[in-house]
C-alpha cells in the first residue's frame, strides 16, 4: 500500500495524465490493502467492496480519503488475476472509472482465514464471499474485460512484444486524445 502510495504521488509530480495497472499474474492479497489502495482512487464514501457470511451478515468497505484520481484508467487483468486484484479490477469497472483490457479473471470472490491449531498444523476456512459495488460476485465467473485480448505468448518471447500492453496503451492514447483534443501519445507522456 505505501509503495502504491508513493508511485501514485510520484507519478502526479511528474504530471501524469493516465494510469495503466497491471493486475496480470497477481493472485491478490489482504482485503485492507485493496481497500487501502482503493481509497486512493476513488472519491470518500464510494463502496469498495462488500463481503457476506452465510448467514447474510454483510461488512461494507468503504473510501475514506478525500483524494481521489480524476484521470483515465486502464486495468491490464488475465486468468491468474485473482482475489484482491479482482476486488480493485470490480470496483474500476463498476464505477467506470477505468478500462479493464486483457482476458477474463480467475474468479475467486470467498474471502478465508487460517485458523492455527494446537498441533502446530492450521486449516483454511472459507468464512464469505465478498462482491463488487455493484452487488456482482464474481467467485467461480471473473470479471470481464472491456477490451478483450489474449496474450500473444510468441510475439512476446520471440519480439518482446507484449500485445495486451501494447492495446492498453492504445486504448490509453483513445482517452488522452478525447479528453485532451490532443495527439500526445501515452508512451510520450509516461
Amino acid at each position: 500500500v505505501e509503495q502504491f502510495g508513493t508511485a501514485i504521488s510520484d507519478l502526479q509530480g511528474q504530471g501524469m495524465q493516465g494510469l495503466v495497472v497491471d493486475l496480470r499474474d497477481n493472485p491478490g492479497g489482504l482485503l485492507s490493502s485493496v481497500c487501502d489502495m482503493l481509497d486512493r482512487i476513488l472519491p470518500e464514501g464510494n463502496l469498495l467492496v462488500y463481503t457476506m457470511d452465510k448467514d447474510g451478515n454483510r461488512e461494507e468497505h468503504y473510501a475514506e480519503d478525500e483524494d481521489s484520481l480524476d484521470l483515465p484508467m486502464i486495468v491490464l487483468v488475465n486468468g491468474n488475476s485473482a482475489s484482491a486484484s479482482e476486488i480493485l479490477a470490480g470496483a474500476i469497472k463498476d464505477y467506470g472509472i477505468g478500462t479493464l483490457v486483457g482476458t477474463t479473471t480467475f474468479g475467486k470472490g470467498i474471502v478465508q482465514r487460517i485458523i492455527s491449531l494446537t498441533d502446530g498444523s492450521a486449516v483454511k476456512l472459507t468464512v464469505s464471499h465478498y462482491y463488487t459495488p455493484n452487488g456482482n460476485n464474481i467467485h467461480e465467473v471473473g470479471i470481464e474485460p472491456d477490451v478483450e485480448i489474449a496474450f500473444d505468448g510468441d510475439a512476446y518471447y520471440n519480439d518482446d512484444v507484449d500485445n495486451q500492453l501494447q492495446k492498453a496503451i492504445e486504448v490509453m492514447n483513445e482517452k488522452l486524445g478525447a479528453a485532451d483534443g490532443q495527439e500526445e501519445t501515452a508512451e510520450t507522456a509516461a
